[in-house]
């Protein structure tokens, strides 16, 4: 059976998020029909790159005159993804979204809402789902008992000018879903956000980029409790000249270093010790991964969750799991939980009941 696939980009709203326009192109079983961008070049452009039949202006006019069976919400603009998800589902297309779904567990409530009563799938694009190294090595070592019994981990944001709660929304997705995987829901967070290395009030509020709403700050410390387990995420302002973004997984026998998805070069660095040295120290082991550039590995990621989802919607076991609206509705609050700490200036325990962007009226 042969789905028919729509695009839904905007390059002067966001642009296409990721490689999201190439996810089901060339994917057995998938054909793209049309692509909608208002912008006349762009929509030109990623029309010969996707190969799509039809180009439209606008998306709720692709969506009715195609009718498609997935709907690929490519753009990275985070304010326009709600409209773009009901409006699909209530066509009656399943969804491949860019992360992060939405800008509040409020608005994931409603996606879900919709596509509960439409009865199709909802899937946030999460590259890590569809990485070897990361399903089929990193996580299987962790549980096996590679790295011995798992004590914590860091994450680290990447340093540019943003940095701070902005990068924490943008990026957060990738080492928290990792984390769901492997350990579960959190117990609680605690978390210190900055404005030049002091705590963040309510005039250090503004508008984040994509989309995101309110944020605060350029710099973000924060701590979750998991079961036996203790995982802390930096990100600061910096210069922009040194991205060390990763997350390390510390064990009682061992350490995993995984860098980000984004990167050129290894996927897993393993070393035998809990707390190893980080230059001159010829035990790391670099482990097997895809030798191809970062882009391409976000490409052929998104190639695997495609075939996934398709085989899913056909009844069959998919070969990667992919990361749904539920779990992705989870890791929204996880990171709104990190804002409302800092403004009770106290642990919050998860999962919370609000719903909302704590940002929202902070101080009013």
């Amino acid at each position: 059976m042969t789905r028919k696939i729509a695009i839904i980009g905007d390059t002067n709203d966001g642009g296409y998020g990721h490689s999201l326009d190439q996810a089901f192109v060339g994917v057995e079983g998938a054909e793209i029909v049309a692509l909608a961008d208002p912008d006349k070049a762009g929509r030109a452009d990623f029309m010969e790159r996707t190969g799509a039949g039809t180009g439209y202006t606008d998306y709720t006019e692709m969506l009715k005159v195609e009718r498609p069976d997935i709907v690929v919400v490519a753009t990275h603009e985070m304010s326009n993804h709600l409209a773009m998800v009901l409006a699909s589902a209530a066509q009656g297309a399943h969804l491949y979204v860019e992360k992060p779904l939405a800008r509040t567990p409020a608005e994931v409530d409603q996606m879900l809402d919709a596509c509960d009563r439409a009865g199709v799938m909802l899937v946030m694009a999460h590259p890590w789902r569809g990485r070897p190294e990361i399903q089929k090595q990193a996580i299987p070592m962790i549980k096996e008992g590679k790295i011995g019994e798992p004590r914590w981990a860091r994450m680290y944001g990447f340093g540019g000018k943003l940095g701070g709660d902005q990068w924490f929304i943008d990026l957060y997705p990738h080492f928290f879903d990792f984390l769901w995987q492997v350990f579960g829901e959190p117990l609680w967070c605690q978390a210190l956000i900055t404005q030049d290395g002091q705590p963040a009030t309510p005039a250090d509020i503004k508008e984040g980029v994509f989309g995101m709403g309110l944020s605060a700050g350029n710099g973000i410390w924060v701590h979750y409790q998991f079961a036996g387990f203790n995982v802390e995420f930096e990100s600061y302002a910096g210069d922009g000249l040194e991205n060390p973004y990763r997350i390390d997984i510390h064990g009682t026998a061992g350490t995993l270093c995984l860098p980000g998805p984004t990167q050129d070069g290894p996927d897993i660095y393993y070393h035998p010790h809990t707390n190893p040295q980080l230059v001159g120290d010829d035990r790391w082991e670099i482990l097997a991964h895809e030798e191809v550039s970062g882009g391409q590995k976000w490409i052929n990621a998104h190639h695997r969750m495609a075939r996934s989802m398709l085989d899913m919607l056909d009844g069959k076991t998919p070969e990667y799991e992919l990361c749904l609206g539920q779990i992705a509705r989870r890791h929204m609050a996880m990171a709104m939980a990190a804002r409302l700490s800092h403004i009770r200036g106290t642990r919050v325990s998860l999962p919370m009941d609000e719903t909302g962007n704590p940002f929202e009226g902070w101080g009013g």
